[in-house]
């Protein structure tokens, strides 16, 4: 009696096997971009393993590693409507270079068109180069027109600063997975939220001043983050649980943290 043993996997086979796929996806350790500042908003460096906690929903974690950064970025700024002179933009701009690493990159692009379309061409900008170290600076903000109790024949164009609009969750998203950390400033007094959700989704941050004479410092404190941030890995988490927390063990010190998934 002859026997023949076929090459193709059977049902029971292929379900196995997507099981532990599933199971292996399901138990891959978990990353989290983190920003370390003191009290006056100045980025730690040499944190350990033993500066950190991390837990999720009050349960503590295994920390696996910490890891700093490698100090140097690829930033595509994204220029719209940001409410200073072109003096004050160029020494902002030139702040934010002086507190990059050396080794890093800014390129500045206009918007032509609608901001979340502009902040999906930058990412894939970044993408497109193989950016080691993503990032989008966003100066500025969108517009809206203004209302006015005056007939529209006699209105003329007057407009003001208005939050970020359009497929948020699409955005946050596609920054996400493709590991690009979002940051950015504005000039108004008109509040931001939807920017700053999506910044504190990344890992970013966004500031909203009132003053334009206040560009330079947060810019070059953006810059500083970027340059000092770390990768903590810890163990496994519920992708549908709560997101992990991030706490210093040393005082004076406070961590901002976001998932931080490998590069697609």
């Amino acid at each position: 009696m002859t026997s023949t043993l076929s090459s193709r996997p059977s049902n029971v086979a292929l379900v196995v096997l997507a099981v532990v796929v599933q199971t292996a996806l399901a138990q891959a350790p978990a990353r989290l971009l983190v920003t370390v500042v003191d009290e006056d908003g100045t980025p730690a460096a040499g944190l350990s393993r033993e500066d950190f906690t991390v837990s999720a929903g009050g349960v503590k974690l295994d920390l696996v590693d910490v890891t700093p950064t490698p100090p140097a970025v690829q930033i595509v700024a994204v220029f719209d409507n940001l409410a200073v002179t072109q003096r004050q933009l160029n020494a902002g701009i030139a702040r934010l270079i002086g507190a990059l690493d050396g080794e890093s990159i800014l390129d500045m692009q206009s918007v032509d068109g609608e901001l979340d379309a502009a902040i999906v061409e930058a990412v894939n900008d970044l993408n497109a180069r193989g950016a080691a170290r993503p990032v989008v600076v966003m100066l500025g903000q969108a517009t809206e027109m203004a209302r006015s109790e005056l007939q529209s024949s006699q209105v003329r164009g007057r407009r003001r600063a208005a939050d970020l609009s359009g497929d948020l969750d699409g955005l946050s998203d596609l920054l996400a997975a493709h590991g690009v950390l979002f940051s950015g400033v504005s000039v108004t007094a008109v509040p931001l939220p939807n920017f700053e959700r999506l910044a504190a989704a990344t890992g970013g941050r966004f500031e909203r001043i009132e003053a334009p004479a206040a560009l330079g410092d947060t810019l070059a404190g953006i810059g500083r983050e970027l340059g000092m941030q770390y990768v903590v890995t810890v163990a496994p988490v519920d992708a549908e649980g709560p997101t992990p927390r991030v706490d210093m063990r040393r005082d004076g010190l406070s961590a901002r943290a976001a998932p931080y998934p490998p590069r697609r």
